[in-house]
């Protein structure tokens, strides 16, 4: 008996240094293969199986919209849309689940009210109403997110490939998946569209190409504004981090120059009203609405953020594994470049002062920095190396 549990362990033992050995030497391909399979299954449920949310009546609308149209038309367009794509249940959920909803749906001109919290979001309303010239509007929405997911999945085997840490696909692979990369396929919002840019943008800023650092980044924040706050915080970190970026300096200044005009032009009704909007109320309508600024009522919304965050969502969870990943790292003497460290000081400092300024505890409006702080790490992890003397797994190593 244990000369059979000996020969066992053996061929175990053998088996296991074989696939090793395997692993090891076609790694790379076998990443990008993995990450490019998760990639498409996702995109393929994004197509069969999309989600719809309220707010894509608002981007329907903000897309279709021209100068003197009236508040009936954007309405009919947009509910008109939606509730010949959709089955009855699903509408009947968007337009009566909640006091707010029915508000909308039967006032045109209470609708309208919110479209500046969408029109903001420029180049992603731009994108909507220009492919809507070949495809249907909803459809448009749709497709946005699932090409943005095929592009954030070759984004990120374009990086690892670069780190020559393709190896490690799987810890990418759990970070998407932890990230909610499948639900954003999913559903018509801009945040997987914003990723895309800022990813890209990221990328060339890991490896100085200070042209294209800018111009994708500033791309970003057409998409979503709010990604000013980050690209400002990475500004400062690179400079104090003796690791300056003209193309970073670039997009700030040129987000900043244009962040007011953009915000103006979109009638957006400020950030004490947004903030009173997401965290106290869902008013019916923003005519008149001037809600007086209060300390208690801000500090009140930071901590049911937060407390959310802890309990229903899981980037805050992310982050500090991640974080205690890198001060391990650091530990263990696997250092980041100076560029790696750079995006993570800044990521997290970013991540603070975005939720201290607007807190949001959803994960889907913290996945471009998840994607690029795991990213990162990935990246730098693949300088790890061990080896086991004498063993099957001799000489075996990440890189």
């Amino acid at each position: 008996m244990n000369t059979l549990i000996a020969r066992t362990d053996r061929l175990l033992l053998a088996s296991g240094g074989r696939a090793a050995r395997i692993w090891s030497s076609q790694s790379a391909l076998f990443g990008a293969i993995l990450i490019a399979t998760f990639t498409l299954v996702v995109a393929a449920v994004g197509i069969v199986y999309p989600k719809t949310n309220w707010d894509i009546f608002a981007y329907l609308a903000s897309a279709y919209e021209t100068p003197g149209m009236s508040a009936q038309l954007l309405h009919d367009h947009a509910y008109g849309t939606v509730r010949d794509a959709i089955a009855p249940g699903e509408f009947t959920v968007l337009t009566e689940d909640r006091d707010y909803r029915v508000r909308q749906y039967a006032d045109p001109d209470a609708f309208v009210t919110m479209l500046g919290f969408y029109k903001v979001k420029w180049l992603y309303i731009e994108t909507i109403r220009v492919m809507s010239g070949f495809v249907d509007s909803l459809t448009t929405i749709r497709l946005i997110s699932v090409l943005s997911a095929l592009a954030v999945g070759a984004i990120s085997i374009v990086w690892l490939w670069s780190r020559q840490a393709l190896q490690l696909a799987p810890l990418a692979l759990a970070a998407l998946m932890l990230s909610g990369f499948g639900e954003l396929a999913r559903l018509g919002t801009p945040d997987l569209y914003s990723a895309v840019f800022f990813a890209g943008g990221m990328l060339a800023f890991l490896h100085r190409r200070e042209a294209l650092t800018g111009f994708l980044l500033f791309l970003a924040f057409l998409v979503r504004p709010d990604h000013l706050a980050y690209i400002g915080v990475l500004m400062v970190v690179a400079v104090y981090m003796r690791s300056i970026s003209w193309g970073v300096v670039a997009a700030f200044a040129g987000a900043a120059a244009v962040y007011v005009p953009i915000t103006h032009a979109a009638g957006h009704p400020g950030w004490w009203v947004q903030m009173w909007f997401t965290h106290v109320e869902y008013v019916g309508t923003l005519e008149n609405f001037h809600p007086p600024f209060s300390v208690a009522v801000y500090l009140q919304s930071v901590i049911r953020a937060l407390v959310r965050s802890l309990v229903e969502n899981e980037w805050l969870g992310v982050l500090i594994v991640g974080t205690a990943i890198w001060w391990q790292m650091i530990q263990h003497n696997v250092e980041a470049t100076r560029r790696e460290s750079v995006i993570l000081v800044a990521t997290l400092l970013a991540v603070a002062a975005k939720f201290a300024v607007f807190p949001l505890f959803d994960t889907r409006f913290h996945f471009a920095y998840l994607l690029v702080f795991c990213l990162t790490l990935v990246g730098a992890l693949g300088q790890l190396r061990f080896r086991i003397p004498n063993g099957p797994f001799s000489d075996f190593s990440l890189r």
